[in-house]
């Protein structure tokens, strides 16, 4: 829980910064970088999978508390990039 307790706050912390840097870019570059960022999502998710297929529990205990703080850090960018995407001022 240590781990998903500090990428929250590092998402938290980081959240208004990438917000406004989102902002100003041009619609183009925050819809790369919402693709960017799923992209990174989807390969911590497949990570997260693949420790589960191979029959491992990684929600329980702390041997995968890294993979599962990097699944939450990796869709809190996300969010904030689709928020940036998709709630962009006209």
């Amino acid at each position: 829980m240590e781990h998903q307790h500090a990428a929250h706050d590092l998402a938290e912390a980081f959240g208004s910064f990438d917000r406004a840097r989102l902002d100003r870019m041009s619609e183009v570059d925050r819809a790369s970088q919402l693709d960017a960022r799923q992209r990174l999502h989807d390969y911590v998710d497949g990570l997260w999978a693949d420790i589960d297929q191979a029959g491992e529990r990684p929600a329980v205990g702390e041997k995968y508390q890294a993979i599962a703080a990097m699944r939450e850090l990796t869709g809190a960018l996300r969010t904030i990039a689709f928020e940036a995407v998709y709630n962009a001022p006209d």
